[in-house]
């Protein structure tokens, strides 16, 4: 059964681990190739409802991509529902900024997307200013070092 199989790649371990993961090698071709895919995502989708779940996905997706083992813009597609579907769950919790911050880091990215993630939720009066300055301040005191030394504006 096809979906079965699809259920087994996006599930095996061994697979992720070994880099066996190229979905478009045992499938169909062509659009009835991305319908599976998109049918086999919507499963993994629907299965991961841990935001750190989510993040093993997205973070397989990347891997996937840079594999050249799916197309660019199924990938694309993808990963921009999972960082909806993470944003969606980090709004949850709009009024706890540590859970926020840990919740939004599982999009995955670079610690200045995380800080720009914060200040949209802000803009957009998706947050309070208590939980945005608080989600600053917990962001700055993990901020990863810069390079070139030190700073002494704030």
């Amino acid at each position: 059964m096809d979906m079965q199989q699809g259920v087994e790649i996006v599930s095996t371990e061994e697979s992720k681990r070994d880099g066996n993961m190229a979905v478009s090698d045992e499938l169909c071709p062509g659009s009835r190739h991305e319908a599976l895919e998109r049918k086999i995502f919507g499963l993994a989708l629907a299965i991961a409802t841990e935001p750190s779940k989510l993040g093993q996905v997205r973070q397989m997706l990347v891997q996937l991509q840079e594999q050249r083992a799916i197309p660019e813009d199924f990938s694309t597609w993808a990963l921009g529902h999972i960082d909806e579907r993470v944003m969606s769950m980090a709004l949850a919790y709009a009024h706890d900024a540590e859970v926020l911050v840990q919740l939004l880091s599982f999009k995955g990215g670079t610690f200045a997307r995380l800080l720009q993630d914060i200040e949209d939720l802000y803009q957009q009066e998706q947050i309070s200013e208590r939980v945005y300055v608080k989600a600053k301040l917990l962001l700055r005191a993990h901020e990863p070092p810069e390079n070139g030394g030190c700073s002494s504006s704030t």
